[in-house]
């Protein structure tokens, strides 16, 4: 029979990922005794569901954009990311996790966030069936407050601490709380599914759109004026920068279906007004224009500060942006630095942004109407 430490903490590391047979009997659960799985067995099977058989990359979220070519699925990951006696190891990879997590949730995706209290909680298995045994209280209650713990100050460490620190921090506050809780005998509340305690941050409004400089006689009051007035300013502003060439191949690409997973994430948005248009799938983010992620010189030069500045405010965990570790090199994803620079990530139909171009440029005779595409 195969022989496993006596140590929970690291007989959890070598402990095969099941997670189905471990829903099917609980760590701490005898065979035959009723089956009642915890906070800890839920967060574990979301996350194998929310990841599946695919590869998994902690450097970009995607395996296509990142500059690794190997990749674990995610039952290898987590077994290397797994923290043994409170210490994240290796601790760039946890930096990379901590950055995808909160690049998530900026979408509203709590894909990386749930991974990475799946490895922190999986840390802390030992730990619970300690606090369990010496003070006499249920397992499940401990786990579930082992989790809200460690879930709050994921919340409460998303400004002006280094990503590296984040994981022992959720730690240390799961394990001190669990034992607080357990001493008090207070449960104000338990989890039932980690999905529960999960916040959905509501899209930032985009600032108000000025028409009068585009079209003439509409109301902007209007969903579908609205919808067409912001993909022209930004075809306006594509003109001034002189990027409407490589607007104009990227353009092509929708047009010819090179790009379907950038034209099926916008063409589900509830927002967009015009469904009548002929191509709808042709809509895009601003951001899809744009590379995924650039490294650190673009990122200061975008923010208007010296280099060296923006590295040292990487080690003081102070940089306004996420930002992951691709091998060597530090890279900042696009979309949320165009969210600290109050850019806004608009949805936009080609056409739109090419007629505002074309208007920018005096050439009104080149408007393409987007009905007639």
């Amino acid at each position: 029979m195969e022989q496993i430490s006596a140590n929970p903490e690291i007989a959890e590391i070598h402990r095969p990922a099941r997670p189905h047979a471990l829903l099917a009997h609980p760590e701490g659960s005898s065979i035959g005794a009723p089956v009642v799985a915890d906070a800890f067995d839920y967060i574990m099977e979301y996350v194998y569901q929310a990841c599946g058989d695919e590869p998994v990359c902690a450097h970009a979220g995607d395996t296509r954009h990142c500059e690794i070519k190997r990749h674990p699925k995610y039952a290898d990951f987590r077994v290397s990311a797994i923290m043994i006696k409170g210490e994240p190891k290796p601790p760039r990879l946890w930096e990379s996790m901590v950055a995808m997590g909160r690049l998530h949730d900026m979408r509203g995706d709590d894909k990386w966030r749930m991974v990475v209290l799946d490895c922190v909680m999986a840390s802390l298995r030992g730990r619970s069936i300690r606090i369990s045994r010496e003070l006499y209280v249920d397992l499940s209650d401990v786990r579930s407050d082992m989790f809200e713990a460690a879930l709050t100050t994921w919340t409460e460490t998303a400004h002006g601490v280094p990503p590296r620190h984040v994981p022992a921090l959720m730690r240390k506050t799961a394990i001190r709380t669990a034992y607080q809780q357990a001493t008090d005998q207070t449960r104000e509340t338990v989890i039932e599914r980690p999905e529960d305690f999960l916040e959905t941050d509501d899209p930032p409004e985009l600032p108000g759109l000025n028409a009068s400089s585009i079209i003439h006689g509409a109301d902007p009051r209007d969903p579908a004026v609205a919808e067409q007035i912001r993909g022209e300013r930004n075809g306006a502003l594509f003109h001034k920068h002189n990027c409407m060439d490589a607007v104009t191949r990227f353009h092509g690409d929708l047009r010819a279906g090179r790009r379907p997973e950038v034209t099926s994430r916008a063409a589900k948005a509830p927002m967009l007004a015009r469904s009548n248009l002929l191509g709808p799938s042709h809509y895009y983010y601003i951001s899809d224009f744009f590379p995924s992620f650039i490294g650190m010189p673009a990122a200061a030069e975008a923010l208007g500060i010296p280099e060296s500045a923006a590295y040292l405010m990487v080690r003081n965990g102070t940089f306004p942006c996420p930002h992951t570790r691709m091998g060597r090199s530090l890279k900042v994803p696009v979309p949320p630095l165009m969210h600290y620079m109050k850019i806004p990530d608009a949805i936009v139909h080609p056409d739109d942004v090419e007629n505002g171009a074309a208007h920018a440029s005096g050439l009104s005779n080149q408007f393409r109407d987007p009905r007639q595409t």
